[in-house]
């Protein structure tokens, strides 16, 4: 199961390193990796993302990997691997058992998920699971004396709430004698018992119940949450009201100028790291390099750098030629004029071999010998154009 965001948090999510995955909004089909969509979309209305979650194999059972600690948020639907059962429960990072089960891998953000981990675990040890059970993590409550139940005054409502539990507690029952599998009438009996509810709590665990049911669709399971949220701001419109919209302006509201020159930067981000790691590469040749010839050669996997991309090269090349060839023998094998060798270079690899030379000379004469170099490096590449 894939939890639908927003563009604006699938953006931020792209942002951050992680891989999104797009398709039109509705739509039956399985998500799609985002360079099958333009790179507009977040700008788009009509579509839903998802963040794509990595899967592991174990016993031959594929499943998501657990949830780690960056994953999980306070109030968020976790699914705790039990070897009995499955459970349920909102996330809560105070909570022992919930940091636990985290730090060791056994827990899930659905339910088909932690019944898969469950079941590859029993392969592994050549058992076979059987379906497990889902229980709902409920916060305990304060257990009242019964004289205080019996002496305190039913409040407004009560008998009405009594009903609705009732109520609950006695579908529960019917579905322990006869589970029901038609989604229709699952979606009318849950709708019935939202309805019937008069409390925020007993929405909220109507809420647990039918999202952990198995035979629900997502659109199923999407109508009842909707209707869920309805009944809350009705119950409770103060704690459940729709958030103010925030005032600053969200990603998916940025120009469709500003998403390319963001997709632009962050492309440029990439060739950036991909040149430092073959410039570190070269570095390590150089300083490795067991000839001159060896070391000069290595200009040639920087032919469309910059000049202040092949600078640190360059002074690596330099330093290495000094190491293999003293200055003092440099000097005595030096032909009488290098201006005169870079004006008659034969190609593009003898210039190159020239210019690391110029490094080396007195700081007063080597404006002149790169001005040189420039002027038959554009004569050699017009020559071969």
């Amino acid at each position: 199961m894939n939890s639908i965001i927003s563009s604006s948090e699938a953006f931020n999510a792209l942002m951050a390193g992680k891989q999104i995955l797009c398709r039109p909004a509705g739509d039956m089909l399985d998500f799609d990796d985002l360079d099958r969509f333009p790179a507009t979309i977040f700008a788009r209305p009509g579509y839903e993302f998802c963040i794509k979650r990595e899967m592991i194999e174990l016993a031959g059972i594929q499943f998501t990997r657990p949830l780690e600690r960056a994953d999980a948020e306070n109030g968020q639907d976790i699914f705790i691997v039990q070897p009995a059962c499955i459970v349920q429960a909102k996330f809560d990072e105070a909570d022992p058992e919930h940091t636990q089960s985290l730090l060791n891998g056994f827990v899930q953000a659905d339910a088909e998920n932690a019944k898969l981990q469950l079941r590859a675990i029993a392969d592994l040890f050549g058992r076979a699971a059987a379906d497990p059970l889902i229980r709902v993590m409920d916060k305990p409550k304060k257990q009242r004396s019964r004289k205080a139940r019996e002496d305190a005054p039913a409040p407004a409502g009560a008998a009405s709430n009594h009903a609705a539990k009732k109520t609950f507690e006695n579908s529960e029952a019917h579905e322990a004698a006869e589970i029901e599998t038609d989604p229709v009438k699952l979606v009318e009996k849950f709708t019935a018992q939202i309805n019937a509810c008069t409390q925020a709590e007993l929405v909220l665990a109507l809420r647990y119940t039918f999202s952990a049911n198995g035979h629900l669709e997502r659109e199923h399971v999407q109508h009842l949450c909707r209707l869920t949220e309805l009944k809350l701001e009705e119950l409770d419109p103060e704690a459940y009201k729709p958030a103010a919209p925030s005032p600053t302006p969200e990603p998916a509201d940025l120009s469709v100028k500003e998403l390319q020159r963001l997709q632009a930067e962050a492309e440029q981000q990439v060739e950036d790291v991909k040149q430092k790691a073959v410039l570190d590469d070269l570095l390590g040749r150089a300083a490795s390099a067991k000839t001159p010839a060896e070391a000069t050669a290595l200009t040639g996997y920087t032919k469309s750098w910059t000049e202040e991309q092949r600078k640190p090269l360059v002074e690596a090349i330099h330093k290495r030629l000094n190491e293999l060839n003293p200055p003092e023998a440099a000097e005595m094998k030096q032909p009488p004029s290098l201006l005169v060798q870079i004006q008659n270079a034969a190609d593009l690899t003898e210039l190159d071999c020239l210019e690391i030379e110029t490094a080396g000379r007195h700081p007063d004469i080597q404006p002149k010998l790169m001005a040189a170099v420039k002027r038959r490096r554009a004569e050699l590449e017009n020559q071969a154009s």
